[in-house]
Protein backbone atom coordinates (compact mmCIF):
# COMPACT_ATOMS: atom_id res chain seq x y z
CA UNK A 1 0.00 0.00 0.00
CA UNK A 2 1.22 3.28 -0.76
CA UNK A 3 1.64 6.58 1.94
CA UNK A 4 -1.17 8.64 2.30
CA UNK A 5 -2.68 10.78 4.85
CA UNK A 6 -5.34 9.16 6.99
CA UNK A 7 -7.76 12.28 7.98
CA UNK A 8 -10.43 12.87 10.37
CA UNK A 9 -13.26 13.19 8.18
CA UNK A 10 -15.35 15.54 9.95
CA UNK A 11 -12.85 18.27 10.35
CA UNK A 12 -11.39 17.49 6.31
CA UNK A 13 -14.39 18.05 5.11
CA UNK A 14 -15.86 20.98 7.05
CA UNK A 15 -12.52 22.93 6.60
CA UNK A 16 -12.96 21.86 2.92
CA UNK A 17 -9.26 20.73 2.68
CA UNK A 18 -7.83 19.24 -0.26
CA UNK A 19 -4.96 16.52 -0.73
CA UNK A 20 -2.91 15.64 -4.07
CA UNK A 21 -0.57 13.49 -4.72
CA UNK A 22 0.68 10.89 -7.04
CA UNK A 23 1.43 6.67 -6.37
CA UNK A 24 3.34 4.28 -9.06
CA UNK A 25 0.97 1.68 -10.05
CA UNK A 26 3.53 -0.42 -8.66
CA UNK A 27 1.85 -0.01 -5.08
CA UNK A 28 -1.47 -0.34 -5.39
CA UNK A 29 -1.65 -4.00 -4.46
CA UNK A 30 -5.04 -4.80 -5.04
CA UNK A 31 -5.10 -4.00 -8.42
CA UNK A 32 -1.44 -6.47 -9.18
CA UNK A 33 -4.06 -9.71 -10.41
CA UNK A 34 -5.57 -7.33 -13.37
CA UNK A 35 -2.16 -5.88 -14.30
CA UNK A 36 -0.04 -6.61 -17.74
CA UNK A 37 2.73 -4.57 -16.19
CA UNK A 38 3.36 -2.07 -13.45
CA UNK A 39 4.90 0.71 -15.21
CA UNK A 40 3.22 4.47 -14.41
CA UNK A 41 1.52 6.28 -12.15
CA UNK A 42 -1.71 7.33 -10.89
CA UNK A 43 -2.44 10.95 -9.89
CA UNK A 44 -5.14 12.13 -7.42
CA UNK A 45 -7.16 14.79 -5.90
CA UNK A 46 -9.08 14.53 -2.78
CA UNK A 47 -11.54 17.49 -1.67
CA UNK A 48 -13.60 18.05 1.32
CA UNK A 49 -17.02 20.22 1.46
CA UNK A 50 -20.59 19.96 3.18
CA UNK A 51 -23.77 19.13 1.14
CA UNK A 52 -26.24 21.79 1.26
CA UNK A 53 -27.97 19.83 4.23
CA UNK A 54 -24.63 19.87 6.36
CA UNK A 55 -23.46 16.15 5.71
CA UNK A 56 -19.15 15.83 4.92
CA UNK A 57 -18.72 15.14 1.27
CA UNK A 58 -15.98 14.32 -1.05
CA UNK A 59 -14.86 14.92 -4.38
CA UNK A 60 -12.14 12.79 -6.17
CA UNK A 61 -10.30 12.92 -8.87
CA UNK A 62 -8.24 9.95 -10.22
CA UNK A 63 -6.09 9.64 -13.92
CA UNK A 64 -3.76 7.70 -15.06
CA UNK A 65 -2.59 4.75 -17.51
CA UNK A 66 -2.78 1.44 -16.66
CA UNK A 67 -1.49 -2.10 -18.79
CA UNK A 68 -4.09 -4.08 -18.21
CA UNK A 69 -4.42 -7.99 -18.93
CA UNK A 70 -6.66 -8.50 -22.26
CA UNK A 71 -8.52 -11.65 -20.80
CA UNK A 72 -9.06 -13.43 -23.98
CA UNK A 73 -5.99 -13.38 -25.44
CA UNK A 74 -3.10 -12.37 -21.98
CA UNK A 75 -1.69 -10.05 -23.88
CA UNK A 76 -1.44 -5.88 -22.42
CA UNK A 77 -3.74 -3.78 -23.03
CA UNK A 78 -3.75 0.16 -22.35
CA UNK A 79 -6.28 1.58 -20.27
CA UNK A 80 -6.97 5.20 -19.55
CA UNK A 81 -8.06 5.85 -16.20
CA UNK A 82 -10.00 8.99 -15.83
CA UNK A 83 -12.64 9.15 -12.54
CA UNK A 84 -14.64 11.75 -10.97
CA UNK A 85 -16.83 10.81 -8.13
CA UNK A 86 -18.60 12.22 -5.30
CA UNK A 87 -19.53 10.21 -1.76
CA UNK A 88 -21.33 11.70 1.00
CA UNK A 89 -21.12 10.68 4.15
CA UNK A 90 -24.05 9.81 7.00
CA UNK A 91 -23.30 9.34 10.75
CA UNK A 92 -25.01 5.86 10.76
CA UNK A 93 -26.69 3.07 8.75
CA UNK A 94 -30.22 4.36 9.72
CA UNK A 95 -29.41 8.00 7.95
CA UNK A 96 -28.11 6.23 4.76
CA UNK A 97 -30.94 6.96 2.10
CA UNK A 98 -32.57 4.63 0.27
CA UNK A 99 -31.86 3.74 -2.83
CA UNK A 100 -34.35 5.07 -4.87
CA UNK A 101 -33.29 8.83 -3.04
CA UNK A 102 -29.65 8.82 -4.02
CA UNK A 103 -28.23 11.06 -6.27
CA UNK A 104 -27.14 9.44 -9.69
CA UNK A 105 -23.26 9.82 -9.94
CA UNK A 106 -22.51 10.10 -6.14
CA UNK A 107 -22.29 7.22 -3.33
CA UNK A 108 -23.56 7.23 0.07
CA UNK A 109 -21.24 5.57 2.82
CA UNK A 110 -21.22 5.56 6.46
CA UNK A 111 -18.95 8.05 8.16
CA UNK A 112 -15.77 6.67 8.90
CA UNK A 113 -14.07 7.37 12.08
CA UNK A 114 -10.66 7.93 10.02
CA UNK A 115 -10.36 8.49 6.15
CA UNK A 116 -7.76 6.49 4.54
CA UNK A 117 -6.69 7.98 1.54
CA UNK A 118 -4.48 5.49 0.10
CA UNK A 119 -7.83 2.75 0.07
CA UNK A 120 -9.77 5.43 -1.14
CA UNK A 121 -8.13 6.14 -4.21
CA UNK A 122 -7.35 2.27 -4.64
CA UNK A 123 -11.05 1.85 -4.50
CA UNK A 124 -11.73 4.24 -6.80
CA UNK A 125 -9.10 2.63 -9.41
CA UNK A 126 -10.91 -0.81 -8.83
CA UNK A 127 -14.33 0.46 -9.26
CA UNK A 128 -13.08 2.32 -12.67
CA UNK A 129 -12.33 -0.96 -14.16
CA UNK A 130 -13.96 -3.54 -16.55
CA UNK A 131 -15.32 -6.71 -15.17
CA UNK A 132 -13.54 -8.33 -17.92
CA UNK A 133 -10.68 -6.49 -19.61
CA UNK A 134 -10.75 -7.38 -23.58
CA UNK A 135 -9.77 -5.16 -26.27
CA UNK A 136 -11.84 -4.07 -29.06
CA UNK A 137 -13.03 -6.58 -31.29
CA UNK A 138 -11.10 -7.07 -34.20
CA UNK A 139 -8.03 -5.82 -32.11
CA UNK A 140 -7.18 -8.49 -29.81
CA UNK A 141 -4.63 -11.22 -30.80
CA UNK A 142 -7.03 -13.69 -30.08
CA UNK A 143 -9.25 -12.71 -33.10
CA UNK A 144 -6.19 -13.50 -35.72
CA UNK A 145 -5.27 -16.84 -33.71
CA UNK A 146 -8.56 -17.87 -34.41
CA UNK A 147 -9.21 -16.98 -37.85
CA UNK A 148 -5.51 -18.35 -39.01
CA UNK A 149 -6.71 -21.72 -36.79
CA UNK A 150 -9.73 -21.80 -38.71
CA UNK A 151 -8.37 -21.49 -41.96
CA UNK A 152 -5.54 -23.94 -41.42
CA UNK A 153 -6.12 -26.99 -43.48
CA UNK A 154 -7.45 -29.75 -41.15
CA UNK A 155 -4.68 -32.33 -40.47
CA UNK A 156 -6.81 -35.40 -42.21
CA UNK A 157 -7.82 -33.30 -45.16
CA UNK A 158 -4.99 -35.10 -47.48
CA UNK A 159 -6.21 -38.58 -46.42
CA UNK A 160 -10.13 -37.35 -47.52
CA UNK A 161 -8.87 -36.59 -50.82
CA UNK A 162 -6.99 -39.76 -50.84
CA UNK A 163 -9.81 -41.47 -49.83
CA UNK A 164 -12.32 -39.72 -52.60
CA UNK A 165 -9.87 -39.90 -55.75
CA UNK A 166 -10.13 -44.21 -54.97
Amino acid sequence: MFEAPILDPVRFTTLEEVVEGRVPVRDLERLQSVLHSTGGEIRYRVSGSQTPEGHPALSLHVEGALDLTCQRCMAGMPFDLAVDSRIVMFKDEEALPDLEEEVEGTDAIVQPEKLNIAELVEDEVLLSLPLVPSHPDGACRADGETEAALAKEHPFASLQKLKQST
